[in-house]
C-alpha cells in the first residue's frame, strides 16, 4: 500500500558527514554533531528533523585524497542536501571541483582559504591567513626583527608561508631563513631536523615559527627544546594538540595559535552542555568542540533557511546566515555568508595565542593589528 504524501509524517532531511579525522577526534566530534542536532530540533524552529549519514574516510596525510572525494560522492548519492567536512585542507583543495560538479553544498572544515566556490562554504579549522598574521603579530610583540620559519610538505602549508611573508613585511620583520619538512613521520626525520637546526641556528635569528599540519610539528618542537634553543618560538593552529596527553610536554616553552578563547561565552555554554549530555565521559578539547559545533550548526541553519529542500535551496539558505554567534574565536566572533561570500567566520580575534608554561597550556593574548 502506497504512502499518502500529504498525511504521512515528514521525513527528516539528510545531512552528510565526512569523517576524515582519526577516531580519537571523530568519535567525540560526532557526539557534538548529535548534541547540536538535538538542541536545534528541541528549539522548535524546524519541524522535519535531520538524519545524519556518516562516511568515514582514510585520507591525508597518510591516506589518499581519493578516499575523501569518494565519501563526498557517496553522500550525494544517498540524497544528502548538504555535507559537513572534510577537515584536512589538502582534501578541501582537491574536492572543490567535485563539489561544483555535483552541486551539493559542502561545509569544508580545513584551514585553507583557497578552495571556496559557489557550492563550497568554509568554517575553517584554523585559518591560513589569520594564523600567519597572528604569528607575525606575536613575533613583533616579542621584539623580534630577524626570523626563520619552517613548514611541511602539505600543499596548504604554502598558504601559511605566502600570508606570513606578507605579514612580516607589513610588521617590519625580516625573514632570514626557512626549511621544509616531511608531512609524515619518516626514519630520516631526525637527520633532517639536525641539518635544519644547524643551518638556522647559524643564522642567529631572534624568533622562529613553524607552519605544520601533522605530527611532524611536535617532533620538531621537542627537538628544538632538547637542543636548548631557547628563543621566541610559535607555531600555527597545530598547537591545539597541546591540550592532549603526551603532547603538552613536547611543547613546553612554545606558543601557538588556537581557535578557542577563554572569554567566548558561546563556547563556555557548549562545554557545559556537552558535559550535561554525556556525563562521565571524557571531554574533548575545546577547539574540537568548537569546530564541530560551528560546522554542523551552519549546515542545519542553512537547511532551516532554505526556500526549497534541494541542494540549490540549501545553498540559498546558507547565504542568508548572518551574525550567528560562533564557538570559535573571541567573544564577538560570528558566522555569516552571502552571495559570493563563502568564508563563514568573521572578526579579527579568530585566532588566539597560547603558551605551554610549566606543563600547562595557558592563554597568552590575541592578535595586535599592525
Amino acid at each position: 500500500m502506497s504512502q499518502d504524501n500529504y498525511l504521512a509524517a515528514p521525513q527528516p532531511i539528510k545531512v552528510g558527514i565526512i569523517g576524515d579525522n582519526p577516531a580519537r577526534f571523530q568519535d567525540p566530534g560526532e557526539k557534538v554533531y548529535n548534541l547540536v542536532r538535538e538542541q536545534f530540533e528541541a528549539s522548535g524552529r524546524f519541524e522535519r528533523g535531520f538524519e545524519f549519514v556518516v562516511r568515514r574516510s582514510f585520507g591525508p596525510p597518510a591516506g589518499p585524497i581519493k578516499n575523501t572525494i569518494d565519501a563526498y560522492n557517496q553522500l550525494c548519492d544517498e540524497g544528502c542536501l548538504v555535507v559537513v567536512g572534510p577537515h584536512h585542507s589538502d582534501s578541501n583543495i582537491a574536492i572543490t571541483r567535485h563539489v561544483e560538479a555535483r552541486q551539493v553544498p559542502l561545509i569544508a572544515l580545513g584551514a585553507t582559504a583557497s578552495h571556496m566556490s559557489e557550492y563550497t562554504f568554509s568554517i575553517r579549522w584554523g585559518s591560513s591567513p589569520n594564523d600567519a598574521f597572528t604569528c607575525a603579530s606575536w613575533l613583533k610583540k616579542q621584539g623580534c626583527k630577524r626570523v626563520c620559519y619552517t613548514w611541511d610538505n602539505a600543499e596548504h602549508s604554502r598558504e601559511y608561508v605566502q600570508n606570513f611573508l606578507i605579514a612580516v613585511e607589513r610588521a617590519g620583520l625580516r625573514v632570514i631563513g626557512e626549511r621544509r619538512f616531511p608531512q609524515v613521520i619518516t626514519p630520516a626525520l631526525n637527520g633532517i631536523f639536525e641539518e635544519a637546526y644547524g643551518e638556522l641556528r647559524d643564522l642567529n635569528p631572534d624568533g622562529i615559527v613553524h607552519f605544520g599540519s601533522s605530527e611532524t610539528a611536535f617532533h620538531w618542537a621537542s627537538f628544538v627544546n632538547q637542543k636548548g634553543w631557547d628563543l621566541p618560538r610559535i607555531m600555527n593552529d597545530t598547537f591545539f594538540m597541546a591540550y592532549l596527553p603526551g603532547y603538552t610536554e613536547k611543547l613546553e616553552g612554545w606558543c601557538g595559535t588556537t581557535l578557542f578563547d577563554d572569554d567566548n561565552t558561546t563556547l563556555q555554554q557548549l562545554h557545559a552542555d556537552y558535559i550535561a549530555r554525556y556525563p562521565g565521559e571524557e571531554v574533548p578539547p575545546h577547539e574540537l568542540m568548537a569546530i564541530y559545533r560551528d560546522g554542523m550548526l551552519v549546515a542545519l541553519e542553512g537547511i532551516k533557511l532554505a526556500p526549497i529542500f534541494t541542494p540549490e535551496g540549501v545553498k540559498e539558505g546558507l547565504e542568508k546566515i548572518s551574525l550567528l554567534p560562533a564557538a570559535i574565536g573571541g567573544p564577538r566572533t560570528c558566522i555569516g555568508f552571502a552571495p559570493y561570500d563563502r568564508a563563514g567566520l568573521k572578526g579579527p580575534d579568530l585566532m588566539v595565542v597560547r603558551r605551554v608554561k610549566d606543563g600547562k597550556p595557558i592563554m597568552e593574548g590575541r592578535i595586535e593589528l599592525f
